[in-house]
């Protein structure tokens, strides 16, 4: 008889993965709302509904900071790949002059437009996109050797 309704609260939190696990959650909550009941606060139904949905969102809330907590060991490869392409890029910019240096730094890691950086440099636009296009031939021939 409940049983729907124990379904009907797993689609309305958008559970599709483990999906008995939260159906078994969904039954201790039953359970636990049948065990408390107290017919003078109200209708069951509607206490189990509530008591069920709480049991459901208790264990998402608990799979949830376990998953937060996990780190898997590709993650940290990442993070290394990562600090292994900041250090080849630093490489790379180390044949460019200041100017062209915070140019290419600004566009990339800042993620700033030419125009923005033409207006805090005080050049055109045309000037900033020369310099920028000049910074990336000089780091294009120093990979080529």
């Amino acid at each position: 008889m409940y049983e729907g309704m124990i379904v009907n609260q797993i689609k309305k939190l958008g559970i599709y993965q483990d999906y008995e696990e939260y159906y078994q959650c969904g039954l201790i909550g039953l359970w636990h709302a049948y065990e408390k009941f107290d017919a003078e606060k109200g209708s069951f139904p509607a206490y189990a509904v509530v008591t069920v949905r709480g049991y459901i969102l208790e264990r998402l809330k608990k799979e949830f900071t376990v998953q937060e907590k996990c780190v898997c060991v590709g993650e940290y490869e990442d993070i290394f790949r990562f600090e292994d392409i900041e250090m080849k890029v630093k490489d790379f910019m180390s044949v460019l002059d200041e100017k062209e240096k915070y140019i290419i730094f600004e566009r990339f890691f800042v993620g700033k437009t030419m125009g923005e950086i033409a207006l805090e440099t005080e050049m055109t636009y045309y000037q900033v996109r020369w310099i920028y296009r000049q910074a990336l031939e000089k780091m294009r021939n120093s990979l080529r050797g």
